[in-house]
């Protein structure tokens, strides 16, 4: 086909889907990696620019769109087409919710080590993102999970990447390329995934401590026991007391000796494992909408401290994993300078933020996801390389290519 969106033969839908910058009111609903191809072909023939999404739980994290003028869904290409327990991999389509994974896997013994927020959320929206939540302190990254990708390209080539047993490590590792990318790189079609025996033990724990550093560097000492699966500490401006959850999985041996360690001048109120679900679901754009900014730092845990303190100096209710050195903030700000301030802090601890939610018309001010740190080049040569045309999710991700004046306080 040359160059024709009007004549490709795939169901589309129309729907006011509203995102930074843009838009979209007609939707491509392919149901295979064809299909895909097809419209990413003639889209880069059109110069059309489309929005690639799955679940619709991350469309605000985003810097504002460029040309975007369709969408391009991922809802129907869904399902487990592969799930071999004997050897613990899965194979999945891009659009299948992260809840289906999770529970189909452990109907065997497995658990998916992918700790995503949120029960609407996709394995392609979860790759794309590079999301992870408390249980990354086990699970480790979403990279680690995954063990091969099929991909549609800018050009509407499909192509994979890794495989089902064993990475491809043959030059740079494409797979991990493309997870964190923001779908700006190429659409994720479907991955292979391993998968992490269920624990023969499960349980979790709240604590009420005290707020200050001594009491935190302490817990973030414990975050690295065996067993601790989740720690996670939370916190608002203004509280004199913070509380801890902590999820513990392993041997009933293992377990015992960490809970323990947790009891030592401590007292541990036992808690269901759901308590941190609700945490990490807790960090979804749909639970942040009351809220006038989201926005997640990662950092040396050794770090997290001194980004806590301007964060609560700026007003805003604290979520951390110590042990990972990620803190979530959510809540009001006076002016975009508080931003400013806690990314200039966030730098200095030797990490960096994204801006998951901010008022609209603080995006033409502020790059959503941080200081480029003279990383520019790359992302612009990555682009070329993998989307010559522009087309995938342009102007949303930093390798997009944003050209928009940036107040670099």
């Amino acid at each position: 086909m040359s160059g024709d969106l009007s004549s490709v033969d795939v169901s589309r839908r129309r729907e006011r889907v509203s995102i930074p910058g843009a838009i979209v009111e007609e939707i491509y609903e392919p149901s295979s990696s064809a299909q895909i191809s097809q419209i990413v072909r003639a889209a880069a023939e059109e110069g059309a620019g489309l929005l690639i999404f799955g679940g619709q739980t991350r469309l605000a994290c985003a810097n504002p769109a460029r040309s975007i003028r369709l969408g391009l869904s991922l809802g129907r290409l869904s399902g487990i087409d592969e799930f071999e327990p004997d050897e613990g991999v899965v194979h999945a389509a891009a659009g299948t919710p992260i809840s289906e994974i999770r529970m189909r896997v452990g109907e065997e013994g497995w658990e998916l080590p992918l700790d995503s927020p949120g029960p609407r959320t996709t394995l392609g929206g979860t790759i794309a993102s590079a999301v992870t939540g408390p249980r990354a302190q086990a699970f480790g990254t979403v990279a680690d999970a995954v063990l091969g990708l099929e991909v549609v390209g800018g050009e509407g080539v499909a192509s994979k990447c890794g495989g089902r047993v064993v990475k491809n490590v043959t030059g740079y590792d494409l797979a991990k390329l493309y997870c964190g990318s923001f779908g700006s790189l190429a659409v994720v079609t479907g991955a292979w995934l391993r998968l992490r025996p269920l624990p023969a033990v499960r349980e979790a724990y709240r604590v009420r401590r005290p707020t200050d550093r001594k009491r935190f560097e302490a817990l973030r000492a414990l975050a690295h026991l065996t067993s601790v699966r989740a720690l996670v500490w939370t916190e608002a401006a203004g509280d004199e007391t913070s509380e801890v959850f902590i999820e513990l999985g392993g041997s009933e041996a293992g377990v015992a000796h960490d809970r323990s360690r947790f009891a030592e001048g401590s007292s541990l109120e036992a808690v269901g494992v759901e308590r941190i679900d609700a945490l990490r679901d807790a960090r979804t754009e749909e639970a942040a909408k009351a809220d006038l900014v989201a926005l997640r730092v990662r950092v040396l845990g050794s770090r997290c401290e001194m980004v806590r303190r301007e964060m609560l100096a700026a007003g805003l209710r604290v979520s951390i994993d110590p042990g990972l050195g990620v803190i979530h903030a959510r809540g009001e700000v006076s002016n975009i300078d508080a931003l400013f301030a806690i990314r200039a802090c966030a730098e200095r601890a030797g990490g960096f933020v994204t801006f998951e939610q901010i008022p609209a018309a603080w995006r033409i001010e502020i790059e959503v996801f941080g200081s480029l740190a003279g990383t520019e080049g790359l992302a612009a040569a990555l682009k070329a390389k993998f989307d010559p045309a522009g087309v995938l999710n342009p102007g949303r991700f930093v390798a997009a290519g944003v050209e928009v004046p940036r107040r670099g306080r």
